[in-house]
């Protein structure tokens, strides 16, 4: 009796209602020196971090996420002073104030404001993680019985097995608007998906 076997790919595919909206804020400022430029940077960057705090917005949820300073030149290479940037990602849990949130944050930094990104993410997408991984397995092992068939083969027991990244991605569904601020920008959650892929060997029998 021969034995051989047959590889295959599975991949499986949740979609998810995000639950969180990333904010990566920042301030940036262009001053005759280095540290007028930081400390008005730093400035503006505490003002959209103070109202992040009055909104409720957790420690643990507000993370510096860059600062640099540069040479700021003209249109024709002459230097004009020294560019401070600094930024600051903030993870907003209710979706249904988070846009007034991000504009509040940004009007209160003035000129100086930047919004870099918004995106959104899943708190906890565990249970879609394992979802995910099943349908990936029951997809390889769909596949596998089928190619055993065409061979006119017996699909035998699994002898390995090899997951991918599973990560969260943005589906069809997914939208985000980001408009004039005033009210703060409007959002939209859309849909996020889930997705896992393993690749998995069975053995094939006579």
């Amino acid at each position: 009796m021969r034995h051989d076997g047959i590889t295959v790919t599975g991949v499986g595919r949740v979609p998810v209602t995000p639950d969180v909206l990333m904010a990566n804020l920042g301030a940036e400022v262009t001053a005759p020196s280095v540290q007028s430029a930081l400390d008005r940077c730093s400035a503006a960057l505490a003002s959209i971090n103070d109202v992040l705090k009055r909104a409720g917005v957790a420690d643990r949820d507000r993370q510096t996420a860059g600062a640099r300073v540069f040479q700021a030149f003209g249109p024709n290479g002459t230097p004009q002073g020294w560019t401070a940037s600094q930024q600051l990602t903030a993870r907003l849990r209710d979706l249904g104030t988070a846009g007034d949130i991000v504009g509040g944050a940004i009007g209160a930094a003035g000129d100086a404001a930047r919004l870099h990104d918004l995106s959104f993410a899943v708190d906890n997408p565990a249970e879609a993680q394992t979802r995910a991984r099943d349908l990936a397995f029951e997809d390889a092992k769909t596949k596998a019985r089928r190619y055993a068939e065409l061979a006119e083969r017996r699909l035998g027991v699994v002898e390995a097995v090899s997951e991918g990244g599973p990560g969260g991605s943005p589906g069809p569904g997914h939208a985000m608007r980001a408009m004039a601020f005033g009210a703060g920008p409007a959002v939209e959650a859309g849909e996020l998906e889930i997705s896992a892929a393993v690749e998995v060997r069975w053995g094939l029998l006579s």
